[in-house]
């Protein structure tokens, strides 16, 4: 009995190993808890914020439609499917060449991206480096490798220059597809999806979500392409939506995107970027049950100036004057139309004959378009009155070509001088700018040199030379060619010295129509919301009013003359162009240019003079609606078989085209046209109710 009274229990000991045991596992759990929440809770919270976002990003948005200034749909989006391919630092270079493998047997590509000779060498050698291990090993020993790294020299760029043509050309024909993948696959950035192959084929769609599981870092994703129309009007200044420049990835990040997104490249599509651009939706869930809670918003959309029905009629005329122009170029046929409201700015059409945007981009000396505005220059410097008479005929500077016009004219003023195109009386206007006369012993530099500047200086007012203000991203502003020998001002009194854009060549001629006020062109003349219903625009969101730049330091009264010059050269026997605009139904006001000039024939490498063919007007002549300029550069001299007045004739024909469109659209006109045909169909003309 007493050895049991002293001998002590074991169980409770067991029991208190046991709960000191949970206790410290507790405690140990308690500490990790606290550690995760307080101490990395941010960190943690960042990933799933980023994983949201990634998610997120699945669900583009379209971007916004584009119409002309009548309502007609220019630019839309087309539902699509995009493989994309989210590029991991864990993934290894075996795991991403076999889920290229792997997609090569689910989708094709078209044969320019699976072409050999347009793939980029470097795809192909790390291609070869990754499936030729053995060979690859031949190319650097590993003592040369030891070596190359103890000299700072990355073995694997050896490896590469050592590839030969021969080997690359092991890689079989169906190897190149997976090499098109694979390179898709890798060109993006890690943690971002990157567009393998866009517009995919229902079969591929179904093929590739089916296998979803087995293929680590591919998706498939809803996506959008431009769908633009009147492609062969119009094309080229819609721009172009792609991937996000290199250059400017950091700027776009900053303002939310993602390296994946794609953005506009270039002309409307990179000007209003951030009016077209889509707000994302979002999605919520895991990868296998996700769940869209937002489906994002389209973006806004843009009005344009542009008239759809003139500018596709401006096409037409280019191409039936170009069909009868055959033989008249050396090289490639050109030719420029700009049409412009010379009351708000607003561009009516911009054409080209196969380039749009050589209106902005390519510069030309534009030749005796530019003589109103000498003309101008003169009275205003009252260096001449309107009636001053200098008779025309030929005569030379020393150590300057002759000057004269296309015939002996006789004595003519300013007027005159316009109507039947005056080298020489524009020429007299340079030299009296630069205080010189005929038969002088010398000049006087210092003038020579103001009048330069003085010329310059009114050609920059009218929008010669200098930027148009225009909303694209870029525009070329032309060549001043400086301050040259005395010679050289009397050429640029008349056109042939500076180049300019057919754009500027137009903003001058709506200068010269609104008597001086150079107005803003403009492509976009409203901002709207996005409508469901894409056939109807939304609400205005933006309207951009016409802005005046500057107005020309001239007296009306010198711009009347200048203008009735211009009314003369299409409306009267004298006129340079009064045949061309018989048949034309409104009165217009114009200016014939022709500059000549020298140019390298791409057929036998053979240097030749050539002619630039340009033309402004504007009409109607009393309250001007349309101002136009047309540039036809580089064509054939009469005597060398070129064809005369390709750009008098255009000009013509898009003047008809202009009136026959006003005509058959009730209100397409001004508001003055808008409220007579409104007081027409509410009971007749004043005359009737009378």
């Amino acid at each position: 009995m007493a050895s049991r009274k002293n001998k002590k229990p074991s169980i409770p000991f067991r029991l208190n190993v046991l709960f000191f045991a949970v206790f410290i596992l507790f405690s140990i759990l308690i500490l990790r808890l606290g550690y995760v929440q307080i101490v990395e809770g941010d960190t943690y919270e960042e990933d799933v914020n980023e994983t949201a976002s990634t998610s997120a990003s699945r669900v583009d948005a379209p971007r916004g439609i584009i119409y002309d200034r009548n309502g007609t749909e220019l630019v839309d989006n087309n539902l699509i499917l995009t493989l994309t391919y989210t590029n991991q630092r864990s993934y290894e270079d075996e795991e991403r060449l076999q889920t290229a493998e792997e997609l090569a047997e689910l989708i094709e590509f078209d044969e320019e991206e699976t072409d050999r000779d347009s793939m980029p060498e470097r795809n192909l050698q790390d291609y070869w480096l990754l499936t030729r291990e053995n060979e690859a090993e031949e190319l650097v020993s590993e003592k040369e490798e030891e070596r190359l790294m103890e000299n700072d020299k990355d073995p694997y760029e050896v490896q590469l220059d050592r590839i030969t043509d021969e080997q690359l050309n092991d890689i079989s024909d169906e190897e190149l597809e997976v090499v098109a993948i694979w390179s898709e696959m890798i060109s993006g950035y890690y943690d971002s999806p990157q567009r393998v192959k866009r517009d995919l084929t229902e079969g591929e769609a179904t093929a590739i979500s089916a296998r979803l599981d087995e293929l680590e870092g591919v998706d498939v994703t809803r996506d959008f392409r431009r769908d633009y129309q009147y492609t062969q009007a119009f094309q080229s200044l819609y721009g172009k939506v792609g991937s996000i420049p290199e250059e400017t990835v950091t700027e776009f990040l900053a303002k939310g995107y993602q390296r994946s997104d794609e953005v506009g490249q270039s002309f409307l599509e990179e000007y209003y970027e951030d009016t077209l651009r889509g707000k994302k939706g979002t999605v919520s869930g895991e990868d296998d049950d996700a769940e869209e809670t937002n489906n994002g918003s389209r973006g806004n959309d843009l009005v344009l100036s542009i008239d759809m029905d003139l500018q596709q009629e401006v096409q037409t005329i280019l191409d039936n004057q170009m069909g009868q122009s055959e033989g008249s170029f050396p090289n490639d046929q050109q030719a420029y139309v700009t049409a412009i409201d010379p009351n708000t700015g607003e561009i009516l059409a911009m054409n080209g004959y196969d380039d749009q945007l050589g209106n902005v981009t390519n510069t030309y000396e534009m030749g005796s378009t530019i003589k109103p505005a000498t003309g101008m220059i003169g009275l205003q410097e009252e260096v001449i009155t309107e009636d001053t008479k200098i008779n025309d005929s030929p005569f030379s500077l020393p150590n300057s070509p002759t000057i004269s016009s296309s015939h002996d004219i006789g004595r003519v003023n300013v007027v005159e001088a316009i109507q039947e195109s005056s080298n020489v009386f524009m020429s007299e206007i340079a030299m009296r700018l630069m205080d010189y006369e005929l038969g002088d012993n010398g000049f006087n530099n210092e003038k020579v040199n103001e009048a330069y500047a003085t010329m310059r200086d009114y050609y920059h007012q009218f929008g010669l030379g200098v930027e148009t203000s225009v909303d694209l991203p870029s525009e070329a502003t032309g060549l001043n060619a400086g301050r040259r020998e005395p010679g050289s001002l009397l050429f640029f009194s008349f056109g042939q010295l500076d180049t300019y854009t057919p754009l500027q060549l137009a903003q001058y001629s709506a200068t010269i129509a609104s008597d001086g006020k150079r107005m803003e062109p403009h492509l976009v003349k409203e901002i709207r919301e996005p409508n469901r219903n894409t056939d109807e625009m939304g609400a205005v969101l933006h309207q951009f009013e016409p802005e005046m730049l500057n107005r020309v330091n001239i007296d009306k009264k010198n711009f009347d003359i200048a203008q009735e010059g211009m009314y003369d050269v299409v409306n009267t026997e004298l006129g340079t162009a009064d045949s061309y605009f018989t048949d034309v139904n409104m009165e217009i006001a114009g200016k014939t240019g022709t500059a000549q000039r020298s140019v390298r024939r791409e057929s036998d490498n053979e240097v030749i003079e050539v002619n630039n063919q340009t033309f402004i007007a504007y009409g109607p002549y009393e309250d001007p609606e349309i101002a136009i300029a047309v540039v036809v550069p580089n064509t054939y001299k009469s005597e060398d078989g070129g064809r005369t007045g390709i750009a008098n004739s255009i000009a013509a024909d898009t003047m008809q085209a202009y009136v026959n469109l006003k005509e058959e659209r009730p209100g397409a006109g001004s508001s003055e046209d808008e409220a007579e045909g409104e007081n027409e169909e509410d009971g007749g003309n004043a005359e009737d109710s009378g």
